[in-house]
Parts: structure tokens; sequence; C-alpha cells
């Protein structure tokens, strides 16, 4: 089954360049030519079985899954659909991420429209965990900001599951940490009091997750270069 043209058979012909060197830890993200136009394949295909199955299986099931929940949200990109259960499929945004962007080079409007995305994302009861990273952030050659790779997001759990709904509320105030610490990297005079505190002072265990999150990371990375 293809999606705009692309099968798992005609997929390397069809790529036009990598948006993201290849590691063993990561999946490959390539540009690739559709029948419409160029997009996105993000595919866990290529590396080893165990990595492939254990984390590229359930990460691709997740993402779609999430950009499913999210359509019709202007600022996320539109999800084609899967390839195969190691492959999705997701709309080209020509622009650069905003770790590329230098401070005082957004206007204000570029923030507000950003937290209008973040609280929208909110509103569908999904958060998207990793929104501190800001290569997750997109700058359309127009200057529209875009979340891109969603692949940790979750969704809030059912009343009764607390410990779900626990770490969702964690995660709802680290998004809008991430959107503090953009601000104070490109936009400071936007940052207000309140939420320069709190980039100080941080989440409750965050420094414990954090360390927790960087031994898992050296330890997959380990165990896929094997």
């Amino acid at each position: 089954m293809g999606i705009d043209g692309i099968t798992r058979e005609n997929l390397v012909p069809r790529r036009i360049e990598p948006l993201r060197s290849a590691q063993p830890w990561q999946p490959d993200i390539w540009l690739v030519r559709g029948d419409t136009g160029p997009v996105v394949v993000k595919d866990y295909r290529p590396r080893g079985f165990l990595y492939r199955f254990f984390v590229g299986l359930p990460s691709t099931w997740n993402e779609a899954r999430i950009y499913r929940k999210l359509a019709g949200i202007g600022g996320i990109p539109r999800c084609h659909g899967t390839l195969d259960r190691y492959a999705i499929v997701i709309e080209y945004i020509d622009g650069r991420n905003a770790s590329k962007v230098k401070p005082g080079e957004l206007p204000h409007e570029f923030f507000h429209r950003l937290k209008r995305i973040v609280d929208a994302v909110h509103e569908r009861r999904i958060v998207l965990c990793d929104l501190r990273n800001k290569k997750n952030v997109m700058v359309s050659r127009t200057g529209e900001p875009y979340l891109i790779d969603l692949c940790t997001a979750f969704e809030r759990g059912r009343r009764w599951n607390l410990i779900r709904n626990w770490i969702y509320g964690i995660f709802h105030q680290d998004d809008d940490l991430g959107l503090a610490k953009l601000k104070r990297r490109l936009a400071p005079e936007l940052l207000t009091p309140e939420e320069a505190d709190q980039l100080d002072r941080g989440l409750f265990m965050q420094k414990e997750a954090v360390a927790i999150r960087n031994v898992c990371v050296r330890w997959l990375k380990r165990f896929v270069s094997r």
C-alpha cells in the first residue's frame, strides 16, 4: 500500500536528501519525492531488530495516533499515514528549526502564535513532552511556527488513571516551560517574572528525571551500537 506514490519498494530511489544524519539509536528521516510534492519519511526499518521492534514499532504507532488526534490544528503538520509499521509519512514544512534562529530574529507575534498552538494541543488532552528541544519547533519560510516530532507525546488518561494523569500534569507544565525557555533564548523581553522564576526553580523531581533519562539514553546507544 502506497502513500502519494511512495511504497516501501520505491522508497530508496525517491529519496531526495537526509533531514537528519543516521544514527544507530534513531530513525532515518528523509525528504522524499511524493507524487504531489516532497514529504518527510521517518523510518525505523534500517535499525537492528531489537530496536526496530521494541522502539520503532510502538513509536510509529504512537506518533501516527497523536497526529490523528491533533488533525486540524494549525501549526501541526499533516500526517499522511504509515508506510508500514516502521515508517510514518508526514507533511514537509519548508523552513528551519528554532536552533538555527538568532536572538531577536523572530517577531513577538511568532511566540504568541506558538503559544496558541500549544494551548490547542493541550485542549485535546495531549502533552508534547519534548518542547524544551528547540529542534522540535519549526519556523516556516513564511515565518509561521510549527511543532514537529511527536513520537513522545501522549494523551491524558481516564479519570481513574491517577498515575498517568499525574505524569500528564508534569509534562503539561514542562510544555509551558519549553515555551519559556525558547523565549529566554530568542526573545527574553517577552519572558515574564513568573516564567523566569519557574525556569530557575524547575519542576519537582526534574533533575532526577533528566539524570535517569540520560542514563537510559547512554544505555540505549551502547545497546543498539553493538
